[in-house]
């Protein structure tokens, strides 16, 4: 069991002992992020954390989609290549 409190509110999370840690970072990245917005309060302040997390957790999944397509193609062309090479009997070691 973790406790943690954010905004005046505390809360019991249970939790394997491997994911303390963690769920430790997250309290602490969602108070960093909280700081940000100097502006508002409550739960329009949490609503908008929460936006702007979700946002850079989709941007990131597409960033992370993309260099894995594009190591799949660089893995294809160079297993290609290597097919090509063999094929032609340019097998020479160095």
């Amino acid at each position: 069991m973790l406790t943690l409190t954010l905004m005046n509110h505390t809360f019991e999370i249970p939790c394997e002992p491997h994911e303390r840690e963690k769920l430790i970072d997250a309290a602490t990245l969602l108070e960093d992020k909280l700081d940000q917005i100097p502006g508002l309060k409550g739960e329009s302040k949490v609503l908008m954390v929460a936006l702007n997390l979700a946002f850079d957790y989709l941007q990131l999944k597409e960033d992370t989609t993309q260099y894995t397509l594009r190591l799949e193609d660089q893995i294809e062309s160079a297993i290609n290549q290597v097919a090509t090479d063999a094929a032609s009997g340019d097998g020479s070691q160095t």
